[in-house]
């Protein structure tokens, strides 16, 4: 495999992780949202479980995103190409 390609395959597994992140951040923010409502109308503790889960999701997602947004360098390689030599 060249030099290109794992470059590639390394960008493409970051915006996997920023992708997965946000999926995360919106699924804990559901969670969230649905267990503070639900706790505060029926004051019921097991909706306070999906409050503290929906919180965990939501760190977690913040960590996928972290890790996708800060492993991937941009590295400039200063080549010419083959055709343009003369």
């Amino acid at each position: 495999m060249d030099h290109y390609s794992e470059n590639t395959l390394k960008l493409l597994q970051d915006i996997k992780e920023l992708l997965l992140g946000i999926a995360l951040l919106l699924l804990g923010g559901i969670f969230t949202g649905l267990g503070t409502g639900l706790a505060w109308l029926t004051s019921g503790d097991v909706f306070l479980l999906l409050l503290v889960a929906g919180l965990i999701i939501i760190l977690y997602g913040g960590v996928h995103i972290w890790h996708g947004w800060t492993a991937h360098e941009v590295v400039e390689h200063q080549e010419e190409t083959p055709n343009t030599q003369p």
